[in-house]
């Protein structure tokens, strides 16, 4: 359960970009935002502030960076296609 809950909560929504380079509204993957928070952080700019965004199940798993695990969730053709085209 634990790992589904981190699936479904991993993105974010963008509610102040300060200096970084996300865009008011973006949703972003947490980690990455974390990661470019902390440098802003040690550069002494002004950081990112986010809202959690809860996906669902099967939003979670479209949306995730690998195409072959979106591809066996379902849609597989639309994942499959996209994927040929990037």
């Amino acid at each position: 359960i634990e790992v589904i809950v981190r699936q479904m909560l991993r993105r974010v929504t963008i509610t102040n970009p300060g200096d970084s380079h996300y865009i008011l509204n973006e949703q972003v993957e947490r980690s990455e935002l974390l990661d470019t928070n902390d440098k802003l952080r040690k550069e002494g700019k002004m950081i990112a502030t986010h809202a959690d965004v809860l996906l669902g199940i099967t939003k979670a798993s479209l949306s995730t960076d690998s195409f072959i695990s979106a591809a066996s969730f379902q849609e597989t053709t639309r994942v499959l296609t996209e994927a040929a085209i990037m």
